[in-house]
């Protein structure tokens, strides 16, 4: 079938996306099939998703037919089940615009065939307290491009122009993906036999080596709830490669870097400086003194270890505690600063639904009227 698979998966620990399904069905003639793939069918019954049909007959249901070991196998579970000629997947307390159907095909009919579709997905902090929470910044630019597949391979393997992590919009998460090239990435993920908690950036990573055109639309199309990255308590670690996700999120992201240079058989080297200053960004954003240190030391050790430590004196970071909030309100040059707690909203899916009245309407970005 045509159309798009929204696929979300729902790990041990969450809840039932019922809000997420209820203001898709505010859309009920977009060709969507929304699968919640449910870590296990004790899950399913304990959240009660077989009532999420009720409120959209769209809604399917797929139980692992095998225990999901990680994000990346349950993920993989999702698109085995999909059905569509588009995919995306997005966690159940975020929100996701489903009018991005109108986008993949407004884009397949102007490029012909793409690869992936990437948007500003703009990221909330469910746990911000009101008046001490940082102003959301909305582009106020909604061109949708063609990007440079060269250019992209730099900013996510050459972190150019990153923070700690690599710039890259590209993917599975909060992205749309065809369904020829999900197989083949599912395939490969499959075939390297990895296991690990970061299946945001595994898909990232392989999405833009294997992918061949991307595009990108500057309207936000969803938001998440943020999360702060949890050290995961059996990190993925090779004995090749003295960097890890038990490290830090940079550290983690360089670990797939590296595994999936050598499926090709080649080295990851990274672009030294632009990869050190991603792991000083990681530990700057810790805040604890002592969190700040622990991880400052682990970096080292591992920089030490890395390329024979010729890089490890670049490795200076210091610690700057809160950083202060960014308040700024009104346009500046092409965003729109507004308050993380506008008209109340207290989540994303609250947050989207005010925005969205003044964003431009999908359809008059993708040649048509608004909506």
């Amino acid at each position: 079938m045509a159309g798009l698979s929204l696929i979300i998966p729902i790990e041990a620990h969450e809840k039932r996306p019922e809000t997420l399904v209820r203001a898709l069905a505010a859309k009920p003639g977009i060709d969507l099939e929304i699968l919640v793939v449910p870590v296990s069918a004790e899950l399913a019954t304990r959240e009660d998703l077989a009532s999420l049909g009720d409120i959209d007959p769209r809604v399917r249901i797929v139980i692992p037919p095998t225990a999901a070991l990680s994000p990346l196998s349950l993920w993989s579970h999702g698109i085995d089940a999909a059905k569509s000629d588009w995919l995306s997947v997005v966690r159940p307390d975020d929100i996701f615009e489903p009018e991005a159907l109108t986008v993949a095909e407004f884009v397949k009919g102007k490029l012909g065939s793409v690869d992936s579709i990437g948007w500003n997905a703009l990221q909330i902090n469910p746990t911000a307290e009101p008046g001490k929470a940082s102003s959301v910044a909305i582009p106020t630019k909604y061109d949708i491009a063609e990007l440079n597949k060269t250019e992209m391979l730099k900013a996510f393997y050459l972190w150019e122009g990153s923070t700690n992590v690599p710039k890259m919009p590209f993917g599975l998460f909060h992205a749309i993906i065809s369904r020829e090239l999900a197989e083949t990435i599912a395939g490969s993920i499959r075939a390297a036999d990895r296991e690990h908690g970061l299946a945001q950036w595994e898909w990232a990573a392989r999405t833009v080596l294997m992918g061949e055109k991307f595009a990108f639309c500057s309207r936000p199309l969803s938001v998440l709830n943020t999360k702060p990255f949890e050290t995961p308590a059996q990190p993925l670690i090779r004995s090749d490669f003295p960097f890890h996700a038990g490290l830090g999120l940079t550290a983690g992201i360089a670990e797939i870097q590296f595994s999936v240079f050598a499926e090709m058989g080649a080295l990851w080297t990274g672009s030294q400086e632009n990869f050190i200053r991603a792991t000083i960004f990681d530990s700057m954003f810790e805040t604890d003194p002592q969190a700040f240190n622990d991880k400052c030391n682990a970096y080292y050790r591992a920089l030490q270890k890395w390329e024979g430590g010729a890089h490890a004196s670049l490795f200076k970071p210091q610690f700057a505690g809160e950083r202060p909030l960014d308040k700024r309100r009104g346009l500046h040059g092409n965003l729109l600063m507004i308050d993380r707690h506008i008209a109340g909203a207290r989540n994303a899916q609250e947050f989207y639904n005010i925005i969205r009245n003044f964003l431009v309407p999908i359809g008059l970005i993708c040649g048509g009227q608004a909506v």
